[in-house]
């Protein structure tokens, strides 16, 4: 059974777009549809509004859920993991104005020596999921923009963090992970599992937008079981915000004191995959 259900469907129009919601939105609101710097971070959870308060100097938008740093650099916050959720948020900020998404997040590690808190640049998806299949015909991985993803590198080396690069593996069904799967693509050379890489890519492309991610690995996976170190990964997660900051050049003057850590963590499975 081929999927979509209607083969050759990335090919056709839309019925409506992104441009359209936030037509209706404006409408509704007598207002003018919101604006989004170009260049966004993309991480994952609410749990970053205060963080980048204390962190940052800049203004939250609620509507349509962005931080925004300057005129040309923001970090939207997704409220939900996965594929689809992910893609729909791209699509709307594309619609808004956005050319530009670095995906901030954590991933599971498949690789024994890659443990819990390192960095990983992902180099391409493989697309387990289904969103991406919507928008593009099928194949097995979908690719970063090859800019974006070096400048992710020149960050990392700028300010001294080590890190690996590397393809990740996209799923929608985090339960779902089996040993036979895991060893297969281990050998294969992947690093890391997480739930949005392949889509977004994907979505990005389509619209003629780039997109690059960067993961913390926050658990492990083998044949013996599952390792979730959840709890270790704040530090981290917070330095690769800066570190894709920096790759778009925004970070440098706009840096409040550092505050502690917060200790506020979400669900486990639900937060390795954001």
């Amino acid at each position: 059974m081929p999927f979509p259900r209607l083969p050759g469907k990335h090919r056709w129009d839309p019925l409506f777009s992104a441009v359209d919601f936030w037509g209706y939105v404006a409408r509704r609101e007598r207002t003018g549809p919101p604006r989004v710097p170009p260049n966004l971070v993309l991480v994952f959870g609410a749990r970053w509004n205060d963080y980048l308060r204390r962190r940052f100097r800049g203004r939250y938008e609620a509507r349509p859920g962005v931080y925004r740093l300057g005129r040309s650099v923001g970090v939207a916050q997704v409220q939900g993991p996965g594929a689809p959720f992910a893609s729909m948020v791209v699509e709307e900020l594309a619609g808004l104005g956005a050319r530009s998404f670095l995906l901030v997040g954590l991933a599971g590690s498949l690789q024994l020596e890659i443990r819990v808190g390192s960095m990983v640049v992902c180099t391409k998806a493989l697309r387990d999921e289904g969103t991406s299949y919507h928008y593009a015909r099928p194949a097995a991985f979908a690719v970063p923009d090859r800019e974006l993803t070096a400048s992710l590198g020149r960050s990392l080396r700028l300010h001294g963090v080590p890190f690996v690069r590397g393809p990740s593996w996209t799923t929608d069904a985090p339960y779902r992970e089996t040993v036979p799967e895991i060893r297969r693509y281990r050998r294969t050379g992947i690093v890391t599992v997480e739930m949005e890489a392949s889509a977004v890519f994907t979505v990005a492309r389509a619209l003629g937008r780039k997109a690059a991610a960067l993961f913390v690995v926050s658990d492990h996976l083998d044949e013996r079981g599952w390792e979730p170190r959840f709890s270790d990964t704040h530090a981290p997660l917070h330095e690769a915000l800066e570190i894709a900051l920096g790759a778009y050049g925004s970070a440098r003057a706009r840096r409040s004191p550092r505050p502690p850590a917060p200790s506020d963590r979400a669900s486990p499975r639900v937060a390795r995959r954001r």
